[in-house]
């Protein structure tokens, strides 16, 4: 073989090719209307007895089935574990990211972030493995990779007049990451990284990096808090927030792990975890049959259960969960949030009103047909304060109503 050809079928080459590709996807997607295509082939189906079948379903499954024919011998626990895990990682990154998009979990066009760095992962691992490099190095430098070049993907997309520089993207990336590595490690190599032992916590700080199985423990922290915080701050206004905040609870996270080795630091923290426990437990008991107890400046108690600073959403069934801090709704938006009302939204507009925007019209109460339910829906628009307290009205009427909270 020629040196060229060479060249070319070299796991470096495999890379960097790949890596190119990463950068170049977005403007080809653009450019080639590639992106409205996945979408459109993310949403076929064909009918099997009056059922609706996604193709995408189907392919995935018959892929699985040959896989596991041809691959059945090779099968092991810690295998059958791992593709389990994988599948949790994927159904968590789904559930964590673009609440308002309202995707399916099988949807190409938002999960090829997963699948996307999933593959630059193994590439990563294939380059470095032939330079002899550790299982920890291979880990921490493959993860290192993946933020410089998912950061600086978004960085030149931001000429691009529909494309902002999104964290929320690059949290995705790196979960992609997570998922790659749990491939590397625990399929393809079997869960080797396990004869290191199965201590996390480790005597000194540098020692984290020594350990693989730690390393990518910390990773996978660090990815969720990450895809989470970024997921719910995608406003460009509260970029340096959205960055700033995951990093200080990974770092809180990592000094109770590694402080927790020391036993009077270990009962110190069992001992405010207890506590906070206890009292989150006598509240939410005290509390369970109101609704917001409280709200004042951002601070939110619903059923004894503080929620700060981030927008709140409260479904009709009184469950809840934090969304992305917006102050104006769009199409898409909008389509998902008739999905959960049934017959009154109530908006918090926050404190000076300047939320709760992208209804057909700016008023304090109107009304919509919601084809979901073919009934009309009543939204009424007012400051925090005031929402708060029509909710509490309206579900001691059993109105059933649902908040959004800004």
């Amino acid at each position: 073989m020629n040196t060229r050809l060479r060249i070319l079928f070299q796991p470096k080459t495999h890379f960097f090719l790949y890596a190119l590709l990463l950068v170049a996807t977005p403007f080809l997607l653009l450019q080639n209307y590639l992106q409205s295509f996945i979408g459109q082939m993310s949403v076929k189906s064909f009918e099997i007895f009056n059922f609706d079948f996604p193709f995408i379903v189907a392919i995935v499954l018959i892929f699985l089935v040959i896989l596991i024919i041809v691959l059945r011998k090779k099968f092991t626990l810690t295998r059958i574990i791992s593709w389990a895990i994988i599948l949790i990682l994927f159904w968590i990154g789904q559930k964590s990211t673009d609440y308002y998009f309202n995707h399916d979990f099988y949807e190409l066009q938002y999960n090829w972030h997963y699948f996307a760095y999933g593959i630059f992962a193994f590439l990563s691992y294939q380059r470095l493995k032939v330079k002899a490099f550790t299982a920890q190095k291979i880990i921490l430098v493959t993860f290192i990779s993946a933020i410089c070049i998912s950061t600086f993907d978004e960085a030149i997309q931001m000429p691009l007049s529909n494309r902002i520089f999104d964290l929320g993207d690059i949290a995705k990336d790196l979960w992609g990451t997570i998922i790659g590595l749990v491939f590397i490690f625990f399929i393809l190599e079997n869960g080797k990284i396990l004869k290191y032992g199965w201590k996390i916590r480790q005597r000194k700080i540098k020692d984290y990096l020594q350990n693989p199985l730690s390393l990518i423990i910390l990773e996978f922290i660090f990815a969720y808090i990450f895809m989470v915080i970024t997921s719910i701050l995608t406003d460009s206004k509260y970029f340096f927030v959205a960055i700033f905040i995951p990093i200080l609870i990974f770092l809180i996270f990592f000094c109770i792990l590694h402080l927790s080795q020391i036993k009077i630091y270990r009962y110190i923290f069992i001992s405010i975890f207890a506590v906070l426990i206890c009292i989150q437990t006598i509240f939410i008991f005290k509390y369970k049959n109101q609704s917001i107890v409280y709200y004042n400046d951002g601070l939110t108690i619903y059923k004894g259960i503080p929620l700060y600073y981030f927008d709140v959403l409260i479904y009709p069934n009184e469950m809840f969960r934090l969304v992305d801090k917006k102050e104006s709704f769009n199409k898409r938006d909008l389509q998902t949030i008739l999905d959960f009302t049934e017959n009154i939204l109530i908006i918090g507009s926050g404190e000076n009103n300047s939320g709760g925007k992208g209804f057909p019209i700016e008023t304090e109460s109107q009304f919509i047909y919601n084809r979901n339910t073919d009934k009309g829906l009543q939204i009424i628009t007012l400051k925090n304060n005031e929402a708060c307290k029509k909710f509490n009205q309206l579900c001691k009427e059993n109105k059933r109503p649902a908040l959004i909270l800004h």
